[in-house]
């Protein structure tokens, strides 16, 4: 039992919410108020392009048959491209207009597909022109509808294809693309059970509906809901709705058969091509690799309204350099029998190694490199798998004599060849899959693997999401390598190190460049994601690290990651490189590289690489696995979050650019896994839902808040969750079906008006930049809830799945009582039961050493008294109209 052990956060309130109808005011967007007082021109436009595109398409058609080209299309499909109001148009309305989603993009453009030759879309026009019907108003919102089809490869292609599309695709010319397909079908939301409003309530809602709705002549008289359902009528509901769930399902499969039947036929019967993989499910979507000739993939882009996505099979080769080997003494002891295990998914392991054997499963290795029948890492140099598992078991310190024992077992599953590359025949998000269900039980997974260029930013990849649908779905970790700059890639589009440099772009400022954004599927928003720092600095008269200790290694990856999430998490020492100080020679040294395991006899050596920083943090997370086992993968995450730190050079300032280089910081294996004297760490986890909240409050002793007092406390708050993904969307609001965020109290504010105050505005979605900054009182995080508030410009802590903020304070000006909030949101998921697992984690640290704090707080807190709830919340704080 560790001297100073986490404490459990104690829930104090479980809010439940109920909705009364009650309408808001919303802000008009200019164009929509333009359409709206305009009818007939805006009704005309938008008839125009209908009608101009559906000819342009037939036209289309048509020509591919004067081609000789098979006649499988269909005139009642067509691919759409068109833009919404993106501020107050709810997208799966366009259902209503005919018009299928297939993918979100930014600013309100959709890509879609029309099913019934834009029938739908006349009417409602033509409703909106007449002013007549329930949605009159709502085609002002739908704002135009992009003619041509340029959109087609502006939108769907990578790069590389677009700039090859068309002519640079001869007919006869094979490329092997990965294809995503959208096959989304809306499921019923389940029935919410509501309490009653109480006659106070009831009062309040109606004066305000009839305060908002004064000049409205259609307004309806208030309706309030006297009267709850009985046991009979919820269950007839919930009856109801579980048959209309389970034929919708049963639908979208078919949807799903269909297009699979139909690309199936398309490339290997039509086009005589190859499908290199099955179909990969992701509910709203589908994608698999394929391989065609450049004429089915030209009309594959131009007419099958259901993509979203191709792109050119991603080149995934490690580079790492290594020294020769020593030949140490050491006596490596197998791990525990109740050591958790970690599986490594890499080019796989020298397993009897001296240092590796005792913590090997060999049972269990498995490989997955096609045509080849062997477990063992054949990467040159010392091998790639084989650094990794030693990184695992050995973390920062590989000893040279002595007993050891590790903290894990290791499992070996080979995806990499004796090249370091993934076969173009594997597809990896199916081998994602296919190695969660062959290694079904364990939970934890290190993969420093990753492409050689920059992760896209148009839509999160299917590798990618594949991983946060198996981190949701099962309770999994995986940690990642951020990936690495090439020393040399000889290309101006996707330089290295030394095309940065040799471009006059310097250190470090080029990593921040957009070819050097972390590569693919290191942006997956749920994996923990690590990046690079030195771990030491070297010069001579000729030659200097690029960075010294703590500062950004010259090959590692930065973030952002999508749609401002922060990427990488965390950061590990990882090495750097050299370069001449009067020309442009990179190299890589023993003296700034990091200690590994090598292939060989018994050997250790020295290499570089993100592939080396991950292995790292997947050691700490093998210290708590070992100290929690029966705490989840997300508690794992969120206490090695809690315990990084950023390097001394960027801690007291920290801004946007730090952010994307470190993430959270270095994490810290003692923070992770207890505490000392002068800090104290709380944690707890539980599920929520949109519409609800768990607050929490911790008792701050007076020793600690006396006005002669002023020495610096820490306030740490780590949240972490999980929530299932929708590739098809953009934003992390409509990426994940619910999405939760944290809340802390005011200094000096009480709980019960914290609640109130969170409870009653918890669903608003813009920020009050200027109430908070007139507010004295708010806590001033270090990132914070708005871009400009933060000591962090540009960032919302909400932009991520794993939410870490902190802040400095006096401990005189700390109250008696600080109080904290995690809270749920709507996603795309429109249900509002769906609970989302999270993990929240909180630490007070005396950082001058100057008090011992743990046992004085460890004591006001050792008796709390949890209560539930159920709270009646006007549906004005969630922006629900009553209709």
């Amino acid at each position: 039992m560790p001297e100073f052990p986490h404490l459990l956060l104690k829930r104090k309130i479980n809010g439940l919410y109920q909705f009364t109808g009650v309408p808001i005011d919303k802000k008009i967007d200019a164009q929509t108020a333009a359409n709206l007082s305009n009818r007939a021109g805006h009704g005309a436009a938008l008839t125009a392009s209908a009608s101009g595109w559906q000819q342009a398409y037939t036209q289309q058609l048509l020509q591919r048959k004067e081609a000789g080209l098979p006649d499988i299309f269909s005139e009642t499909v067509l691919p759409v491209f068109l833009q919404v109001d993106p501020r107050d148009f709810d997208i799966e309305a366009l259902k209503g207009y005919g018009i299928e989603i297939v993918a979100e993009e930014e600013n309100g453009f959709i890509i879609g597909a029309n099913v019934d030759s834009f029938s739908s879309l006349g009417n409602k026009i033509q409703q909106f022109i007449d002013q007549k019907g329930k949605s009159k108003d709502q085609a002002a919102k739908l704002w135009q509808i992009v003619q041509g089809d340029q959109w087609r490869a502006d939108y769907i292609l990578s790069p590389g294809l677009k700039q090859l599309f068309p002519d640079g695709m001869a007919d006869g010319q094979l490329f092997t693309v990965d294809i995503s397909v959208a096959c989304y079908l809306k499921m019923p939301s389940k029935p919410i059970r509501v309490m009653p409003e109480t006659d106070e309530e009831y009062a309040e809602n109606k004066a305000n509906y009839e305060a908002k709705n004064k000049d409205n002549p259609e307004k309806k008289e208030y309706r309030s809901i006297r009267k709850p359902d009985s046991d009979e009528q919820y269950q007839r509901k919930l009856d109801d709705w579980l048959k209309r769930t389970q034929a919708a399902e049963i639908e979208r499969d078919n949807i799903a058969s269909e297009r699979q039947d139909f690309l199936t036929n398309f490339i290997e019967k039509v086009y005589k091509g190859e499908l290199l993989s099955s179909f990969v499910d992701l509910e709203d979507s589908f994608g698999f690799k394929a391989k065609m000739n450049g004429q089915a993939l030209k009309d594959l882009i131009r007419n099958y309204a259901y993509v979203f996505e191709i792109t050119e099979g991603e080149e995934i080769q490690m580079e790492e350099l290594a020294s020769d080997f020593a030949f140490p003494a050491v006596d490596i002891t197998p791990p525990e029998k109740d050591s958790p295990i970690i599986c490594v998914i890499d080019s796989g392991i020298q397993e009897k190694h001296l240092y590796l054997e005792p913590a090997i499963l060999t049972t269990y290795s498995k490989n997955y490199v096609p045509d080849e029948d062997t477990t063992a890492d054949h990467v040159p140099d010392g091998g790639h798998g084989t650094k990794v598992a030693g990184s695992i078991l050995f973390g920062n310190t590989i000893p040279d004599d002595g007993a050891y024992q590790p903290p894990c077992f290791l499992v070996n599953a080979r995806i990499l060849d004796a090249h370091n590359r993934l076969s173009d025949r594997l597809f990896p998000a199916e081998l994602m899959e296919e190695i969660a269900d062959d290694f079904d039980g364990i939970r934890l997974f290190n993969m420093s693997v990753a492409t050689s260029g920059p992760c896209r930013l148009n839509h999160i990849s299917t590798w990618a999401a594949k991983l946060d649908s198996l981190i949701h779905q099962r309770k999994l970790l995986f940690i990642l390598a951020a990936g690495n700059l090439k020393i040399s890639t000889g290309l101006a589009e996707r330089p290295g190190v030394l095309e940065h440099i040799t471009a006059g772009r310097d250190y470090p400022r080029y990593l921040l460049e957009s070819s050097c954004r972390i590569a693919n599927p290191a942006q997956s928003l749920l994996s923990l994601t690590v990046g690079s720092v030195c771990n030491a600095d070297f010069e001579d008269q000729d030659r200097k690290s690029f960075g010294t200790r703590g500062r950004l290694s010259a090959f590692s990856r930065t973030g952002p990651g999508l749609w401002g999430c922060i990427k990488p998490d965390v950061v590990e020492y990882g090495g750097d490189l050299l370069r001449e100080k009067t020309g442009f020679l990179v190299t890589q040294d023993d003296s700034v590289s990091v200690k590994v395991i090598k292939t060989g006899a018994n050997a250790t050596g020295y290499a570089i690489g993100t592939s080396f920083a991950a292995p790292k943090v997947a050691h700490i997370i093998a210290h708590l696995a070992k100290r929690f086992p029966t705490e989840s993968t997300l508690l794992y995450k969120a206490l090695v979050v809690q315990s990084a730190r950023l390097p001394e050079h960027a801690f007291h300032q920290p801004n946007r650019n730090t952010m994307r280089a470190f993430g959270f910081g270095i994490p810290d294996l003692q923070r992770a896994v207890e505490n000392t004297p002068y800090r104290i760490t709380f944690t707890t986890e539980g599920k929520v839902a949109a519409h609800q909240a768990n607050l929490y409050s911790i008792n701050v002793p007076s020793e600690l808040t006396r006005a002669g007092d002023d020495y610096d406390i820490l306030l740490e708050v780590t949240l972490v969750y999980t929530a299932e993904p929708r590739r098809t969307r953009k934003r992390l609001k409509s990426y994940f079906g619910s999405w939760l965020t944290w809340e802390s109290s005011k200094l000096g504010e009480s709980f019960d008006d914290f609640a109130d105050r969170v409870l009653k505005r918890m669903e608003e979605e813009t920020d009050d930049e200027n109430t908070l900054q007139q507010d004295v009182n708010s806590i001033k995080w270090v990132v914070s809830t708005s871009p400009g508030y933060g000591q962090v410009k540009g960032m919302k802590r909400q932009d991520s799945a794993t939410q870490k903020d902190w802040v400095i304070l006096k401990s005189n000006v700390l109250t008696a009582e600080l109080s904290f909030a995690v809270v749920g949101h709507k996603g795309w998921d429109k249900g509002t039961d769906i609970e989302i697992p999270f993990a929240l984690v909180i630490s007070f640290e005396a950082i001058s050493k100057e008090n011992e704090i743990y046992n004085k707080i460890e004591v006001a807190n050792r008796v709390e008294v949890e209560e539930a709830i159920a709270i009646s919340i006007p549906a004005a704080s969630f922006g629900l109209i009553n209709e």
